[in-house]
């Protein structure tokens, strides 16, 4: 039986080691990831636009300490700011926000751990990609919920709860019943 070996192309950025290219993605997806969701923010109704100031550095932060809770902190600041400053139970804004936290989350996870230079198996891009397409999914879901329940008259941040409730519980009876 023979070995497959595998080449790995390597980039040099100036005088640091050796990176592999899509390590490099992974670490702009995480460091791009906090200014998205502040984006939302600003554009779902609140007004800080400067704490982007805050978050360049701080998503960059978050790539250098991978495996340590800075990323907990920045996420823990970004949604008190949320909370603190977007108006209303719901908007529409909420999704690319929730959608920014999953890619920067993903991403971390997949930086941590490994080397600059280690690559990422193929089946690991695809399983991945296939949780956050399903975690994308039902984040659409329950915006959808919220926004039929908030329809119907329900006030106040009971819409969103049992949006999230009802389509997670959904996601998991299906899930179940497939297998």
């Amino acid at each position: 039986m023979s070995a497959v070996a595998t080449r790995l192309r390597l980039v040099r950025l100036g005088l640091s080691e050796e990176y592999e290219p899509r390590q490099i993605a992974i670490a702009a997806l995480a460091a791009i990831a906090p200014l998205a969701f502040a984006g939302c923010l600003v554009l779902g109704g609140g007004q800080a636009s400067w704490w982007w100031l805050v978050f360049a550095p701080a998503g960059a932060a978050t790539v250098a300490f991978a495996e340590t809770p800075a990323a907990l902190v920045v996420w823990a600041m970004l949604l008190a700011l949320w909370v603190g400053q977007v108006p209303g139970p719901f908007t529409w804004w909420a999704v690319p926000a929730a959608l920014a936290v999953a890619a920067g989350h993903t991403a971390l996870t997949l930086l941590a751990g490994r080397p600059p230079a280690g690559g990422l198996a193929a089946e690991t891009f695809r399983r991945t990609g296939r949780r956050l397409a399903v975690v994308m999914g039902v984040t659409v879901a329950v915006a959808a919920l919220t926004q039929a329940v908030q329809a119907v008259g329900v006030g106040g941040q009971v819409v969103v709860a049992v949006a999230a409730v009802l389509t997670v519980a959904g996601w998991v009876a299906w899930g179940w019943r497939r297998g």
